[in-house]
C-alpha cells in the first residue's frame, strides 16, 4: 500500500477499508509506522486480532512512545522476539503484560546446515557479520585484537558488512597496527558460506532485540562469543555453546577469544552443542508452528 509522505494520514482509512473488504480475521504489523497505521485502522474495522511483532529495544523518540501508549489498547497481542525486550514493550509502548508473548526467530536448518570443523589449518579465523554501525560494537572487537595476537599470532579476523563506520574502523586498524590480522570483506550475500569458512563467530553488539546471526552461526556448528545484551543470553549457553561477555569491554572480549584459542577442541564441541540447541529450540518450523497456534487462538 503506497504512501504519499513519511506519515500518510490517509493510510489508516485505506487499510481499514481494505481489511473490511477482506473481512480480515488477523492483522499483523511490525515497526512504528505500520503499528500505528494498523492501530488507527481498527477504528474503522476491528479484526479479531491486531498483532504487533516487536524486535527492537528502547530506541524510540518521545513522540513515538506517546503514539504507542495512546494506541496500546488496540493491540490484542505484541509478539516479542525475546523475553529480554518485554520491559521495553511494557514501559515504552505502555503494553499490558498480559498481552505480550515471546516467539523466537527461527533459522532454516537446511540452508544453515552443520559445517565440519577446520583442523590443522594455519590460521584460526574469527568472523563477524553485521552492519558497520555504532550499535554493533566493532571498535571493541578491534581494540581486543592486539592483546590476543601477543599470545596467538596465528589468529585472524574477518569482518563482513558495510556501513557508516567503515573508514573510522579502517583508521583504528591502522592505529592499532593490526592490518595483517584484520580483513574487511565488505557487504556479502554468502553468509552461510562465510560461517562455514570461519572457526568461530564474534558479535560485540551494544544492544539487540534477538541477534539472528548468532542463530545462523550456531546452526553452522560454530562456537560463538557475544556480548551479554538483549536476546543473546537466551540463546548462548556459556561454556556449552560459546561465551558471553560484558558489552563495551575489549578486555573481556580478548580474554574470551584467548580462552577459545587456548582450547581449540572447544570450537568443535561448542559448535556441535550450538547446532543441537538450534535444532531443539530455534528452527523456522518451530517459529511457524507457534505463530499458527497464536493465530488460531483468536479465530
Amino acid at each position: 500500500m503506497p504512501k504519499a509522505r513519511r506519515f500518510d494520514y490517509t493510510l489508516p482509512f485505506k487499510l481499514g477499508k481494505l481489511a473490511r473488504s477482506l473481512q480480515a480475521d488477523i492483522m499483523m504489523t511490525t515497526l512504528f509506522f505500520a503499528d500505528i497505521i494498523g492501530a488507527l485502522s481498527t477504528y474503522m474495522y476491528k479484526p479479531k486480532a491486531l498483532i504487533s511483532w516487536e524486535a527492537i529495544t528502547g530506541r524510540l523518540r518521545f513522540h513515538q512512545k506517546k503514539m504507542y501508549q495512546l494506541t496500546s489498547g488496540r493491540f490484542d497481542m505484541v509478539v516479542a522476539v525475546s523475553n529480554s525486550i518485554w520491559p521495553y514493550i511494557i514501559k515504552d509502548r505502555g503494553q499490558d503484560p498480559q498481552k505480550i508473548c515471546t516467539i523466537y526467530y527461527g533459522v532454516d536448518l537446511r540452508k544453515f546446515a552443520p559445517a565440519p570443523p577446520h583442523r590443522n589449518r594455519a590460521h584460526f579465523i574469527f568472523g563477524t557479520a553485521a552492519r558497520l554501525v555504532y550499535q554493533k560494537g566493532h571498535r571493541y572487537l578491534l581494540e581486543a585484537i592486539p592483546e590476543v595476537v601477543k599470545e596467538y599470532p596465528h589468529a585472524r579476523w574477518e569482518l563482513a558488512g558495510d556501513g557508516e563506520k567503515l573508514e573510522e574502523l579502517r583508521q583504528l586498524v591502522a592505529q592499532l597496527q593490526i592490518e595483517s590480522y584484520v580483513t574487511f570483506l565488505g557487504r556479502r550475500d554468502d553468509v552461510p558460506d562465510l560461517l562455514a569458512h570461519w572457526d568461530a563467530f564474534v558479535l560485540p553488539s551494544l544492544w539487540e532485540g534477538f541477534p539472528n546471526v548468532l542463530l545462523e552461526a550456531m546452526a553452522r556448528s560454530r562456537p560463538v562469543i557475544a556480548t551479554d545484551v538483549e536476546g543473546s543470553g537466551e540463546l548462548v549457553v556459556p561454556e556449552e555453546t560459546g561465551l558471553l561477555v560484558e558489552k563495551k569491554n575489549s578486555q573481556a572480549l580478548a580474554q574470551a577469544m584467548k580462552a577459545l584459542l587456548a582450547n581449540p577442541d572447544h570450537a568443535e564441541t561448542w559448535g556441535a552443542a550450538g547446532r543441537k540447541r538450534v535444532e531443539d529450540h530455534f528452527s523456522v518450523g518451530k517459529q511457524v508452528m507457534e505463530f499458527e497456534e497464536l493465530y488460531l487462538s483468536f479465530v
